[in-house]
């Protein structure tokens, strides 16, 4: 066990486990979610998994709008890895960036959830129909989310094959 916590990044715990843990307890007390659980590791798990959540959330969702509405502007790509080159700290300064985008959705998921939940209860959604829909939100928002990723790996790969 110690092993496998010592190989979690900095960027995995900020980004996921911490932001998933912090909406996991929000969420239990507002009655948006119970876990039926107190197994540490089960928790865990579902804390990692609700951050990743979210984390994808403030990368297809609330970073495009925020940057339409240009309240986030960002340099290009190409000056961003020359900053990279020159300057140690970048990496820490997206992750930190890439933090309070996470928490940023959080904060707007969570009573988006409370809405949602309120809705289907008004509409008598069975729980076999909350699941259905929870697992095609899902889907779409890792479709989205490996799209963005698949799209950036790409734009990575021309950059160098550029050089």
């Amino acid at each position: 066990m110690n092993e496998f916590i010592s190989k979690i990044s900095s960027y995995n715990i900020f980004n996921y486990l911490f932001p998933g843990a912090l909406f996991g307890v929000l969420a239990e007390r507002l009655q948006v979610l119970d876990f039926g659980t107190r197994d540490l590791i089960t928790r865990l798990v579902l804390y990692y998994f609700i951050g990743l959540c979210i984390s994808r959330v403030g990368s297809v969702a609330v970073e495009p709008m925020l940057k339409r509405v240009k309240f986030v502007r960002y340099a290009s790509y190409a000056n961003y890895l020359k900053a990279c080159d020159k300057d140690a700290e970048m990496s820490i300064m997206v992750e930190v960036s890439n933090t309070y985008r996470t928490l940023t959705a959080a904060f707007l998921t969570l009573p988006l959830s409370l809405i949602v939940n309120a809705g289907a209860d008004r509409l008598h959604l069975s729980t076999i129909g909350r699941h259905i829909i929870l697992l095609v939100a899902l889907f779409i928002l890792f479709a989205f989310s490996y799209r963005k990723q698949a799209a950036f790996v790409k734009q990575r790969v021309e950059h160098y094959a550029g050089r």
